[in-house]
């Protein structure tokens, strides 16, 4: 039975020892339930022994000094619980030799306590050791239930605040163990009583101008109002007091402040470490700031503000210029956790000026130190904005106007204002403008052109909020509502697009300053063009728009509170507006009739006039004749008497509207198409013959063909700004919105590009090698070795005069040279005109075929367009013009129908496009020839024509291609029919 006992015995002292290990686990859980266990070892329902409880104590003690693992979290948990189970209230079994609360101190210092040389890292361990000891003793709460006597409070104080003051790297937990303890003291009944000696020991420490002696005093104060603060500390016994402002800041840095020897100690030993962690005395101060009035009605002390205390204490210390990287660190910590919590009235405050610089310079390259700090302070800039979309006004404002950086995105390479605008409400975009009508006018810098660069950054901001999708669509948001928005914007647009600003005589509207430059207005009208062309394509009413920034301009220029610059002193100019805007103005009023028909051609014609007179305000010469022509042109479709005025009318508008394609302006590109569209049943034969007649569509792509296309000097893309020009490619699709991706079978076009536009010919190089060896008086490399058997150099240095001589020879030289590339450059730039010019032509003919293709007119644009895939040299239009035969074809369903009177015109044509399949050509050209054939043949057999006549043409031609050698129609044209004959068969058969 003994040895049966004593392996009781063994089994026991090593579940012991495993719980022990186990306290140091690095597993929270694993620590949680080891204590547990060491609890019910120690619990009084178990009858524990004196000696084991006193070895409990011991272990647990020492265990806070081991370095290893978790030890001190797991060891201090158990001893703090081991200590409430053991002297809580009504715990009183305790008898014999155990110590009771001084004796555990005792046991805590022997224990600590260092003695003999001891390595440093021994010395941090026995130290760590009591600190956490203490804590344990303080949060057991076992030290205010010794019936009033403070002894053992004030004998624990003395370890925390001399572990304080010996080692400073110590120094902030000691502040949180106190602070602690003074939290736990508020749910005691007798509770000030030791506050109010921990606040006397502070005194007395002199510490109580340090970060951790401000916590604890504005803790302490917090936790119990009723407090006595030591005397001659702090202006009236207050550390937030206003005059303590300057003060608190350098304390809250840490920074050395021992020039005032009444308020600084000069045996506190300051930190001479860093440490990534914010001191949690930063959070107790701003959050207290944050939660309080400014006046403390119980002192009469003036608290200073929050925004007071983090402008001089985080911007003006942590960011500033000349602070370390790891006192910025601190403010990108500080303002990480403020810029989600802040109330709206202290959230500018934030954003201070040192602060913005320091974050744009660290977020602006990836090699800067900080750089990834700053990142995460962006993504809380966002968390705020995604909870509370309120704070992007203000965001914006602090950021752009404010602190200047309009150009954030720009300097900083991301897109943060862009990211704010387009999480911005509806509400929230209308307290946006504002301040962006502020910056154009100060755009806070004076050289002129720094001032452009900023304008169009705030401009293309204002274009994004168009765009963006709260503008479009919003949940709760009526269309006058978003209507509102845009007007908003266009109005301010208008206002530095075309008219003087002056400042008011009291202040209260300034000039612009700088002066809006002539570039800057030009920039604003192309914004405008960009915006509307936008709003066109998202709104079902296209004239709305254009005519309320019409509106706008004429309401601003006859309400006479700013100059119109635009049209100068020119008068005639004057009149004609005011004509056009009498006529708009009868256009608009009946644009609301019920007819469809009617009312979609008064809003076309509306649309024409609002943006006719847009370019007019734009100064552009051509548009003041336009509006002549508009006005007849309406007349005569709108107001026709007879057929001749008609006819007149539908050519003059066929011309207005290969004018404005003519424009490398997705604007106008829009408001063609949008406007052609609506008046295809109108377009009589002369005018749809005026698109497709040989100066439009057989044109080459070159300089003579732009010469004959267009006017004798063309200035029209040097007028548009870049945000509202369509580029185009002279081997690909347009760049931009509509760009068209049309698949051809086979090759495109027939032509390549001509030498015209290739890169530098050999001819071309050979006549330069030939001048500049004239000037040089040298031969070419090749030549050299040729002829260096036979000769021996020779060559001698030059003189200045012949080097002078020289100089001349080779200015002439490449003064030559430079024109070979100026025409180089003049002949792709008039090519890619040609080519844009077609492509637009073609748009509109594809609008007419989907409006109008059964109309007999519309079988007329078949042969020039396979014409043009024959001639052109440009991909481009090739594929173009191969797609609209196609979709042509694939339109045109066969049924029995009498599309026209009889088939002679349907033969006639049939007859040319044969002929036209006989020339050589390209696949493209062949595909296409194939296509218009099946079409035109379509045609015949709904039209009730006979199926012999179709057969008996193709019969012809497969005769001609075998025995003609100049016949080049390819076999595909024969497949292809044969292949339709076999889809046609049944409705022939039924027919």
């Amino acid at each position: 039975m003994s040895k049966k006992r004593r392996r009781e015995q063994v089994s026991a002292n090593s579940q012991t020892v495993e719980t022990f290990e186990d306290l140091a686990n690095e597993d929270e859980e694993i620590r949680l339930k080891a204590a547990k266990a060491l609890l019910a070892i120690s619990s009084y329902k178990n009858h524990p022994g004196i000696e084991q409880l006193n070895r409990i104590l011991q272990r647990l003690v020492r265990g806070l000094c081991s370095g290893r693992k978790a030890a001190r979290l797991g060891f201090s948990v158990a001893l703090t619980e081991f200590l409430v189970q053991l002297f809580g209230p009504g715990k009183e079994y305790l008898e014999g030799s155990f110590p009771n609360v001084p004796g555990i101190i005792e046991v805590l210092e022997d224990r600590t306590r260092i003695s003999g040389n001891v390595s440093g890292q021994e010395e941090r361990d026995y130290y760590l050791g009591r600190l956490f000891g203490a804590e344990a003793i303080i949060k057991s709460r076992i030290l205010s239930n010794t019936d009033g006597n403070t002894g053992q409070w004030e004998h624990i104080l003395d370890l925390v605040y001399d572990l304080a003051k010996k080692k400073p790297w110590l120094r902030e937990e000691c502040g949180w163990v106190l602070v602690g303890g003074l939290r736990s003291l508020s749910k005691e009944a007798n509770g000030i009583g030791y506050a109010q000696i921990l606040l006397e020991k502070l005194h007395a420490s002199g510490l109580a101008k340090t970060p951790e002696g401000i916590a604890i005093w504005i803790t302490a104060s917090s936790s119990f109002p009723e407090i006595q603060q030591p005397k001659g500390v702090w202006h009236h016994e207050d550390p937030l007091n206003r005059k303590e402002r300057s003060k608190l800041a350098m304390i809250l840095k840490e920074a050395s402040a021992t020039e005032d020897s009444k308020n600084f100690n000069d045996n506190v030993t300051q930190k001479a470490t860093w440490t990534p962690k914010l001191h949690f005395a930063w959070s107790i101060v701003l959050s207290t700031l944050l939660n309080i009035p400014p006046v403390n009605d119980v002192s009469g002390s003036k608290r200073v503000t929050f925004a007071d205390l983090w402008a001089d204490a985080v911007d003006s210390i942590l960011f500033a210029v000349s602070s370390s990287d790891e006192r910025k660190y601190w403010g990108f910590l500080l303002f990480q956790q403020y810029v989600q919590t802040a109330p709206p009235e202290c959230l500018p405050v934030l954003f201070g000026k040192n602060f913005v610089r320091c974050l744009a310079n660290q977020l602006a390259s990836p090699e800067r130190y900080l750089h990834r700090i700053a990142e995460k302070s962006l993504k809380s800039i966002y968390s705020r904005v995604l909870d509370h979309p309120s704070s992007i006004p203000v965001i914006i404002k602090e950021i752009m106007v404010t602190n200047g950086y309009i150009n954030f995105d720009i300097v900083t390479k991301t897109k943060t204002i862009e990211k704010l605008i387009y999480q911005a409400s509806l509400h929230t975009v209308q307290a946006i403008v504002p301040g962006f009508d502020q910056m154009i006018l100060h755009p806070q810098i004076t050289d002129d052109k720094a001032a452009s660069a900023r304008r169009r950054v705030i401009a293309d901001y204002l274009i994004m909020v168009i765009r963006s999708k709260p503008i479009q669509d919003e949940r709760g948001s009526t269309v006058s509502d978003c209507r509102m928005v845009i007007l908003q914007i266009l109005g301010l647009l208008a206002k530095y697009a075309y008219f003087e600003t002056q400042g008011d005589i009291d202040g209260l509207r300034k000039a612009p300053e700088p002066p809006i430059s002539q570039a800057s207005r030009e920039m604003f009208r192309s914004r405008i063009a960009s915006a509307l062309a936008h709003l066109m394509a998202k709104t079902a009413d296209l004239s709305n728009y254009p005519y309320d920034i019409v509106s706008i301009i004429h309401k601003r220029e006859t309400l006479g509170d700013s100059t119109l610059i635009t049209f100068g002193t020119d008068d005639r100019i004057y009149k004609q507006i005011r004509r056009a805007w009498k006529i708009l103005e009868k256009i608009h009023a009946k644009g609301k009739v019920e007819d469809k028909t009617k009312k979609d051609l008064f809003n076309a014609f509306e649309l024409l006039y609002c943006l006719t007179m847009l370019q007019v305000y734009n100064a552009d010469a051509d548009a003041v004749n336009m509006l002549d022509e508009l006005q007849d042109c309406y007349k005569g479709l709108l107001k026709h008497k007879d057929e001749d005025t008609h006819k007149k009318g539908s050519e003059i508008l066929v011309e207005i509207l290969l004018t404005l394609v003519s424009k490398p302006s997705l604007l106008f590109r829009r408001l063609a198409q949008q406007v052609f569209s609506v008046c295809t049943s109108i377009i009589t034969a002369d005018g749809l013959h005026s698109m497709i007649r040989v100066q439009v569509l057989e044109t080459n792509e070159s300089i003579v063909g732009q010469a004959l296309m267009f006017e004798p000097t063309n200035e029209d893309r040097s007028d548009v700004d870049m945000s509202d020009v369509e580029e185009v490619s002279i081997d690909g699709g347009v760049d931009g919105d509509g760009s068209d991706g049309s698949e051809t079978d086979g090759s495109s076009g027939s032509g390549e590009e001509g030498g015209d536009d290739s890169e530098v010919t050999d001819d071309e190089l050979a006549a330069f090698d030939a001048k500049l060896a004239q000037a040089l008086g040298t031969r070419r490399g090749d030549e050299d070795l040729a002829v260096s058997n036979e000769h021996e150099s020779s060559d001698e240095d030059m003189n200045d005069e012949q080097m002078e001589a020289l100089d001349k020879h080779l200015e002439k030289v490449f003064r030559e040279r430079k024109k070979v590339t100026s025409k180089k450059t003049e002949k792709k730039d008039a090519k890619e005109n040609v080519v844009l010019f077609k492509s637009r032509v073609l748009e509109l003919l594809e609008i007419y075929i989907k409006h109008q293709y059964s109309k007999e007119l519309a079988l007329g644009i078949i042969v020039p367009l396979l014409t043009l895939v024959h001639t052109t040299s440009s991909k481009q239009v090739s594929e173009k013009a191969c797609s609209l035969i196609r979709e042509y074809s694939k339109m045109l369903k066969l049924k029995h129908h009498n599309y026209f009177p009889d088939n002679h015109g349907l033969l006639a044509l049939f007859e040319q496009i044969h002929k036209a399949a006989m020339k050589e050509g390209s696949n493209a050209y062949g595909t296409a020839c194939s296509q218009a054939s099946i079409l035109v043949s379509k045609f015949i057999i709904s039209n009730g024509g006979r199926p012999a006549d179709v057969t008996q043409r193709y019969a012809d031609t497969q005769l001609l291609f075998l025995t003609d050698p100049a016949c080049k129609v390819r076999t595909a044209f024969f497949s292809d029919y044969l292949n339709w004959c076999t889809s046609t068969r049944k409705f022939i058969t039924t027919g």
